[in-house]
């Protein structure tokens, strides 16, 4: 699958984490250009190479659906084993929201039912909650 542009993953970004409020609106092209200076050419990334707080905006976009992270064991002298941790961009993922015609949903859970008026929120006869077993 050819390379993910900055503009693809800045899109990805913007109809994902800004548009849940979980990022400002100007550190989506920052963010994705950094995310691409790691990966460069490649499809996956060692963790070891992330800074701490590149780390976490690793979890973020993992979180949305954007990478996504594997480990694997590897057998190093005197059969000693280490685990090495690696990122992955999920390429079809990335290129699918930044696609997307419609922003993604921005209301949580709360607003929803925040807006629900009073009136259906009563249950049984004259708006009053009936009683009964459960």
């Amino acid at each position: 699958m050819p390379s993910i542009t900055e503009a693809e993953l800045t899109r990805a970004l913007e109809r994902t984490l800004v548009a849940r409020g979980k990022m400002a609106p100007g550190e989506a092209q920052p963010t994705a250009r950094m995310i691409l200076g790691y990966f460069g050419a490649d499809d996956s990334v060692l963790d070891n190479k992330l800074s701490s707080e590149d780390r976490d905006r690793f979890y973020a976009l993992e979180e949305e659906g954007l990478l996504t992270s594997e480990e694997e064991d590897a057998t190093v002298s005197r059969g000693k084993t280490w685990r090495i941790h690696y990122w992955l961009l999920k390429k079809a993922r990335i290129r699918d929201v930044g696609q997307a015609h419609e922003p993604a949903p921005t209301e949580d859970a709360g607003s929803v039912y925040r807006g629900i008026g009073e009136s259906d929120w009563r249950r049984g006869p004259g708006g009053g909650r009936e009683a009964g077993p459960s």
